[in-house]
């Protein structure tokens, strides 16, 4: 009986071995996951915090604005200056893409080989 217990051990150890070596190749792209998701977030909350000081600054500015023609005009400049900024942020976006797409392909590239 002891015999077989320690035949179904070994097998056992064998078979988790085997589900362990087929896994790995896959941890890359976890990672490149957990990194894109982590970068992605980051980009996300600078993007509201850009929205949020140029909302916070439309407001005082009608606050505090007597004459409407410059009212209007600082408002324009602002908006303006908001649409320069997400442009720019549209750019580390698809930057942020190629970046991950790189990674992507070198997990798979990389996976790929350790099943030759």
């Amino acid at each position: 009986m002891t015999n077989v217990a320690e035949n179904m051990n070994e097998q056992f150890k064998q078979m988790m071995d085997m589900q362990a070596r087929a896994v790995e190749p896959m941890r890359a792209f976890a990672v490149v996951a957990a990194d894109a998701v982590e970068q992605l977030a980051r980009k996300n909350y600078a993007v509201a915090g850009d929205v949020l000081e140029s909302t916070t600054k439309q407001v005082h500015l009608t606050a505090s604005g007597k004459d409407l023609t410059e009212v209007a005009a600082a408002q324009a400049a602002e908006a303006k200056a908001l649409v320069e900024l997400m442009n720019t942020r549209a750019s580390e976006y698809a930057e942020l893409a190629k970046q991950v797409s790189s990674k992507v392909k070198e997990a798979t590239e990389s996976a790929a080989a350790s099943f030759k």
